[in-house]
């Protein structure tokens, strides 16, 4: 390339920065205070409802499997409608959907702190999992399409910074509430939590910007149901027996359920395949896939989410049946792992500009690294995990999260057009919960294959040695998203294809 036309292309993108800084809303930081509010509740009700769990379940006479679907129930609906959800924020516009989604989030969280029955708590709780799928796409297509790209990177470094917060206090949040039991309210109180958050945010939405153009294209458009209806069964089908298969020792339904939603995924692909180009346009543009950075980058959410959410379920399970803590306790395993997330979230804008995506590769070794450190430290320290050295581990991890999954965010939806910025957050997001759901049906069944005895059988020794194979297997999926991630275009983590 001439000396002209490099000096040509800077001076085209110099005015295309200047035209952006003349369109973006000057409100667009206080905008983003309200939009991310919703964001922190539901990270924080996630947590919070499982300290609340067995106060939950003896107040209402729940047996155990319904107070389990008190938690899967919500991350269940959740997962299955974020796609739906983000194309719709595409179609008829994010805010909206948003105050749809707080709306629904906020008035199920008032019904079910006046529950009295197990079965309604769960009808509840799918419903705002189903409005909190509406809350998340939104969130991350107007962050991408809100702000100029040299601010996008301080943008998701405060997202993930409060994932972080949510991540780091939820768990001890949800335990203050339940013990201070304000107004003799008990578990009520995790629940009435969210209402005057969600209110304010309700209050201030008609006040603030769209945050990004939209085509009016979509105006002329509806939603592919067909699409829509194979994809979302076809996922709940995929999903549901992943999660509680596991719970269930692995019934024979499981397999069928799996198939069916093979088929069903199969059948979604075809159809969106044959509406290309026709009037009536696809659920999900395929084509999205062929863009190697959103598909590189797809491909390393699955395997960093996967990694990281089946750490989290074999130290919990580790902790409370292997060590025998109790839910507080174990809750402050998870501390340093929250902080270090929360700190690295902030600083990850920092540390992209000057290192780039060589900043996620080393996040990625921290969590390969630190998940073999512990091995090697359960064996010197007869398996305690609140000893200096295993939570001086534990912080590393963290802090090797929040410098991969952080811009991992920005760098996936920097491939996007801000037409499609609700169907690639949407995307981005299912394969973050479907990444969940196998971490943790895989890792179990590796978990309990190496422990060799029921989990109220099994000896100390026995938790080591299957806490440490399964450790092997997260390290080993960190160190492989450090391989994809090598895949992916130098430079900035923002950088388009």
């Amino acid at each position: 390339m001439s000396r002209h036309t490099t000096q040509t292309a800077a001076a085209a993108a110099t005015a295309d920065e200047t035209i952006q800084e003349r369109q973006a809303d000057p409100r667009r930081w206080y905008a983003l205070a309200v939009f991310l509010l919703p964001v922190l509740l539901i990270s924080l009700n996630t947590y919070m409802i499982q300290v609340a769990l067995p106060s939950i379940q003896s107040s209402l006479q729940a047996s155990f499997s319904e107070a389990q679907l008190m938690v899967s129930g919500f991350s269940l609906s959740l997962a299955v409608a974020l796609i739906v959800s983000g194309k719709l924020g595409d179609l008829y516009g994010r805010k909206r959907m948003l105050l749809i989604g707080v709306s629904g989030f906020t008035l199920m969280a008032a019904l079910g702190g006046m529950a009295s029955d197990p079965a309604l708590l769960i009808a509840l709780r799918i419903v705002q999992g189903i409005a909190a799928a509406c809350i998340q796409p939104q969130v991350l297509s107007l962050m991408q399409v809100g702000f100029l790209p040299r601010e996008k990177g301080l943008v998701f470094a405060i997202y993930g910074a409060l994932i972080g917060l949510g991540f780091a206090f939820g768990l001890i949040l949800g335990g203050i509430l339940v013990h201070w039991n304000p107004f003799g309210l008990g578990w009520r109180t995790v629940f009435y939590f969210n209402v005057p958050f969600g209110g304010t945010v309700l209050l201030l939405l008609p006040f603030l910007p769209e945050a990004g153009t939209i085509r009016r294209r979509g105006r002329g458009q509806s939603i592919d149901w067909t699409g829509a209806l194979l994809l979302t069964v076809g996922l709940f089908l995929l999903i549901y027996p992943l999660s509680e298969g596991q719970k269930r020792g692995w019934p024979l339904w499981t397999g069928g359920c799996l198939a069916a939603s093979v088929l069903l995924l199969l059948a979604f692909i075809t159809v969106q395949i044959r509406k290309r180009g026709c009037p009536s346009a696809p659920l999900i543009d395929l084509s999205i896939f062929l863009r190697r950075t959103f598909r590189i980058g797809i491909l390393t959410v699955i395997t960093v989410y996967f990694s990281m959410f089946s750490f989290f379920f074999i130290l919990s399970y580790y902790l409370q049946f292997g060590l025998h803590y109790s839910m507080q306790l174990t809750s402050f395993a998870f501390l340093p792992l929250g902080c270090g997330f929360f700190l690295t979230s902030l600083l990850s804008s920092r540390i992209v500009s000057r290192w780039g995506i060589t900043g996620l590769k080393a996040g990625a070794l921290f969590m390969g690294g630190s998940t073999f450190l512990l091995i090697a430290s359960l064996h010197c320290g007869s398996g305690q995990l609140l000893n200096a050295q295993a939570v001086l581990i534990l912080l590393v991890y963290g802090c090797g999260l929040g410098m991969v999954t952080t811009p991992l965010a920005n760098v996936v939806l920097s491939t996007v057009t801000p037409e499609e910025a609700g169907t690639g957050s949407g995307l981005f997001t299912t394969f973050l919960y479907l990444s969940n759901s196998l971490g943790v049906a895989l890792t179990g069944i590796l978990f309990t294959a190496s422990l060799g005895h029921p989990l109220t059988a099994a000896a100390a020794n026995d938790y080591v040695q299957a806490f440490s194979a399964s450790l092997t297997l997260t390290g080993g999926l960190a160190f492989a998203a450090f391989g994809l991630l090598c895949l992916l275009p130098g430079g900035e983590a923002n950088s388009q294809d």
